[in-house]
């Protein structure tokens, strides 16, 4: 994009008018944006993201995400905050908790490597093994980043297309015909906050009709800095987990 962009700039400079200097007295013209600020405004197609007026997203807390088919890796960091809200020790936590361990191939001891070591949850009846009977996370103010950061990873706000492909309608609401329109599936996964942004009718929500057509949905707007920083976030998180393999099939964000 950085190339492109250098690749355009003589041209667009063509576009722009050059800084007058004329010492006419003439206050009807409102005043003019500084030079480099024109280049900077013509330049911004060309580099800004395309979520920069921000995204509509809300969380619906369907837990669908919840129970996805893939795996939610544990930093060391987030094994200890998570074990310490559980009031479990070290040992006690991966009995209960934990199905696959990664240990770095690093030096040391057996316990300092544990130390630095990823752990893998378990899944309960299909689900994260800390989804509870109401379909709400039991650890949520704790949860993981892979968690805090969804539906804003790398790879779905890559492009609008990528974003659009992640939304899908709720149970209740209505497929359009002529669209891309699906339901959640295990396997495809998808969000439902993301669906709201095409204004979808969904059945059921307050205000809706006797005649189950529902109503559109306000969804708020995620600005592009809070976007910007979950989507940081998680590509950090992913890069450092230790196994190239996994990364690039079972656990990609």
């Amino acid at each position: 994009m950085a190339q492109r962009s250098l690749l355009l700039l003589p041209f667009l400079l063509l576009l722009l008018p050059f800084p007058s200097h004329s010492l006419s007295n003439n206050n009807s013209q409102p005043p003019k944006k500084p030079f480099l600020r024109q280049i900077r405004s013509a330049l911004a197609p060309f580099t800004l993201p395309w979520y920069e007026q921000g995204l509509h997203f809300s969380c619906t807390s369907c837990g669908k995400c919840c129970k996805v088919d893939g795996d939610v890796w544990l930093a060391p960091e987030e094994t200890v905050r998570i074990a310490r809200y559980l009031g479990y020790d070290a040992g006690e936590f991966r009995r209960e908790y934990v199905r696959a361990e990664v240990v770095p191939d690093v030096g040391g001891s057996g316990e300092d490597k544990e130390a630095l070591s990823w752990l893998c949850l378990k899944r309960r009846e299909g689900a994260c093994i800390f989804l509870d009977a109401l379909g709400k996370c039991s650890i949520y103010d704790v949860r993981p980043i892979q968690c805090e950061t969804y539906p804003f990873w790398p790879s779905i706000v890559a492009t609008r297309g990528d974003w659009e492909d992640e939304a899908v309608v709720p149970d209740e609401g209505v497929l359009r015909e002529g669209t891309s329109d699906r339901y959640w599936t295990a396997e495809l996964g998808g969000c439902e906050g993301i669906l709201l942004d095409g204004g979808q009718h969904v059945k059921g929500m307050d205000g809706g009709n006797n005649d189950g057509e529902g109503v559109k949905v306000e969804v708020p707007i995620v600005h592009r800095e809070e976007i910007v920083a979950k989507m940081k976030a998680a590509k950090k998180h992913w890069k450092r987990f230790p196994v190239e393999e996994i990364k690039h099939s079972t656990w990609y964000l």
